[in-house]
This record gives structure tokens, sequence and C-alpha cells, in this order.
């Protein structure tokens, strides 16, 4: 005859639980505490350069530079091949990397000789929780080009990430302490394969408690959490704040941030408008990458947004690769991560238009400053509901599905009554039904009625006038 254990009487039983439970939560604050220190360190180590003359940066840049070539050409059998005859050659004068290049020769780009693209696929196919190896924080993309892509982290590099975004709250007046909490509302992504949700995890401590929001949620759910929560910093995509903002003035919701930080998507001068008459001048814009992290912020006094030279070189250029003036807008930019070791990027390509501004300004920060950016082209779908009339589709329920199917580039256009996938294949052949179910079951969570859904194979994604090509197009009735 078995033996049975009441587990709601039995006292042992109760008492091992209770130690386990304060071990593990001691063991997880002490991993916080250990995470808060090393961010600290390094936010240290970042601010001893917010005073550097410009002679002193460009020292800087060309020492990091070195160092970062060096070790590419050592490790990185990739780089062998694509810099051989120009490893003494000036940086404007080595090839462009792209996202593609990168996916196409992931094993040999990388410079940890154990990692298999194979691996680290299953473990963002999983949901990228927990670090690979123990070693990596993992993060998927598919940015402003459609090419889903993964990017590794190793511990070092996952300091200076979560420390750059800890520097753009710091340029905007909220400084990390220890002795006061400050609590914290992040509305982005919840996907563990998303960088803005692994930071805001990261960030999630308790000198930061940090109430994560998906924005795929719905307004009325998201509104009902940040009135219960009431968040002293607002993290979110351009697009959300905005339909917070309208919410707050509608009456619905009832917060009062001191700072609202934006990022992820452009934010107008419109977004900017409606914010600003709603909670005052508190907005502050962040340029991030999920390649790069955080590649430029504003200031308190709002002079547009500085770039983190001591993180990063970027160059504005046009079509061809060449330098556009200060004051004019580029083709995309060329950024070189001068922190980055396990997948060093060295001119890699980033299809955003920018511009540099060319007054000077008096805030003390001597980096180079972006006044606009005309990034991701990306609507928000509306879509019949089954409980309500319409339901707001985010941008994010296509990515989560997109972004880690192996192909080349996607694009989802939204015609009056069906949605058109477009998809350009890889090596590795990519089943049409399957990625047709697995759009159905994400848009099934939105509860939405579900569309005819066709999905074709393309050699390209077309491209608008502009040069960009959105990554989700709404349906636009003719008038």
């Amino acid at each position: 005859m078995r033996a049975t254990i009441n587990f709601q009487e039995s006292d042992q039983v109760k008492w091992f639980i209770g130690s386990v439970s304060k071990t593990h939560s001691i063991y997880k604050m002490l991993q916080e505490f250990s995470t808060i220190v090393h961010v600290l360190g390094e936010l240290r180590r970042l601010r001893s350069h917010d005073r550097w003359n410009a002679n002193q940066l460009l020292e800087y840049q060309e020492q990091s530079f070195a160092a970062l070539r060096q070790f590419a050409y050592k490790n990185s059998p990739f780089y062998q091949k694509f810099h051989k005859g120009l490893e003494k050659a000036s940086l404007k004068d080595l090839p462009v990397l792209t996202k593609s290049m990168i996916m196409d020769n992931f094993n040999d780009f990388v410079t940890d000789r154990t990692l298999r693209l194979e691996e680290v696929r299953a473990h963002v196919a999983a949901g990228s929780k927990g670090r690979f190896k123990n070693k990596y924080e993992v993060v998927a993309t598919s940015g402003s080009t459609g090419t889903p892509a993964i990017f590794l982290f190793n511990e070092q590099e996952w300091t200076t990430v979560i420390a750059s975004f800890a520097r753009a709250r710091e340029w905007a007046g909220l400084k990390l302490n220890l002795t006061r909490r400050s609590k914290m509302a992040v509305v982005s992504s919840t996907n563990e394969r998303n960088v803005s949700a692994r930071v805001g995890k990261t960030a999630d401590t308790p000198f930061i408690p940090t109430l994560r929001l998906d924005a795929t949620e719905s307004i009325a759910n998201i509104v009902a959490k940040l009135n219960h929560w009431k968040p002293e910093a607002l993290v979110a995509y351009a697009s959300m704040a905005y339909f917070l903002a309208n919410e707050q003035e509608k009456g619905e919701l009832d917060i009062h941030p001191r700072f609202i930080f934006t990022a992820s998507e452009v934010l107008t001068s419109k977004m900017r408008e409606v914010i600003e008459n709603v909670w005052g001048k508190v907005v502050f814009d962040e340029y991030v990458s999920t390649e790069t992290a955080t590649i430029a912020a504003e200031d308190k006094l709002h002079h547009g947004m500085h770039v983190f030279e001591d993180l990063l070189i970027i160059e504005n250029v046009d079509q061809d690769n060449n330098s556009v003036q200060l004051g004019t807008y580029g083709s995309k930019i060329l950024v070189t991560t001068l922190f980055s070791r396990t997948q060093p990027l060295i001119r890699y390509e980033i299809s955003d238009n920018i511009r540099f501004a060319v007054d000077k300004v008096s805030c003390g920060l001597s980096y180079a400053r972006i006044d606009a950016v005309q990034g991701r082209q990306e609507d928000m779908l509306i879509m019949p509901g089954l409980k309500v009339a319409e339901v707001k589709v985010h941008p994010n329920v296509f990515h989560d599905v997109m972004d880690v199917i192996p192909n080349k580039g996607w694009q989802i256009i939204q015609a009056k009554n069906y949605l058109h996938v477009l998809l350009m294949d890889t090596k590795e052949k990519i089943n049409h039904n399957e990625v047709k179910d697995r759009i159905v079951e994400a848009l099934e969570k939105q509860d939405v009625k579900i569309p005819k859904i066709e999905v074709q194979k393309v050699e390209q994604i077309p491209k608008e006038k502009s040069g960009k090509s959105p990554l989700i197009k709404a349906y636009k009735a003719a008038h």
C-alpha cells in the first residue's frame, strides 16, 4: 500500500516550501543587487565621458575601434575573409555589413566558436527563456528591413546595454538611486525575444519596481493597470504614449508621470504635441536599435538626441555609402559598435533616415545630436472584432510570428477582406500553411474575425517612393 502525504497539513512540507521560497527570494535579490551594482559601475564609467572634448572623444573612438578590429580579426572567420587585405584601411574604406550577411554566415561571424545558429534558433523558438548556455542574452529582430536576425550579448555587453538605457533616463533627469524607489511602467513587448522586454525584465528590481505591459493588450486593460500602478516614469512605444495621452484627455486614464520615454517608433511632432498638452514637457525621445542598444537620447533641456559616441560610431550616408552633410537626411546609417565582441558590428547598415543637427547647444554634452529620424514605418491594423465592432491590432502581434520564421524579409498588407503576406525565402523551406496557421493563432488571441490570409513567396519586398519597405500596411479605403 502506497503511503500518502497531506500537503495541506504537513508541517514538514510547509517548512520545506517556506525555506526553499525564502532561499530562492534571497538568491534572486542577490542576483538583482549584483546586476544593479555592475550597471552602476558601467554608468559611472560612461558618465566620466560626458565632459570630454572633441579630441578626447576622437582618440577614445580610434583606440576602441582598433581593439574591436583586432578582436574580430582574431576570432571571427567571417571578418578574416570580409576584411582581407583591408586590415589597415580606414573605417570609411571598409565594406558595409548587412543583416542578411550576418545570418547567412552566422557560425563564422560569431566570435565564440561553439555557437551554432540552429541551437540559438531553437532557444529563440522556445521563447528565449533564460540565458543561452547560461552565458548569453539572446534577442531577435527584423528592425526596419523585415529581415529577421538574432543577436547575442555576453554578460559584459549586456551590462553596457542596460547601462545605455539607464544613461538615457539619467540624461533626462531620472537617476538610478538605491535609496529611493522609483515606480516605472513599460508598455512595449513582453515577448522574451524582444530587447525591450529583456531590458524591462532586468530593470524590474526592488529599487526600480516595474510594471511590464504588452502593447498588444487592449487599451482598456492597459489603462486599468496603469491607473492602479501610478508610475512615476512611463516607457512606451511612441504610438502607445500617444494613445494613452488621448485616454488621459478623455478621463479614462489618471496617471501623472514625471518622465515619459518614447522609443522604437518615430515620435512625430503631432504625437509630441498631444502628449505634452496632456502631461507637460515630460517627453524624452530615444533612438534605439536591438543590435546596438541605445543609439541616442534626448537631454533634459530637449535639445534633440545626443549620440552615444563613446559606445558607437555613426556614419550618416547616402545610398552609395558616402557621408552626407550636417542638416541633411541620409539614406541610411552605418553603425560600428565599439563595445560588441560576441557579434562585432563594423559599418552595420540600418535603413533609417536621420539628420544630424547643425547648431551647437549649451547643455554640456559635446556629443553629436540627431534632430530628426525617419525610421520604421508600420501601421496599427483595425480589424472587425468578435466582441466589439473594431479591434486595433498592434504590429507586435505580427512580429512575434514573423521574426522567428527563417526568411530574408517579410511584409503584411491588409486588403479590404484579407491579409496578404509576402515572404522572401531562404535556403530553408518555409511551409506557407504553417505561417498562415501561426498568424491565425495570434489573431485569435486578439478576438478578431479571422480574414482570408494569402501567403506569397517573392524575390524582393516592394519599396515605396521613399525607398522604405513598411513591414505592416493597413488597408486604406479609396475616397
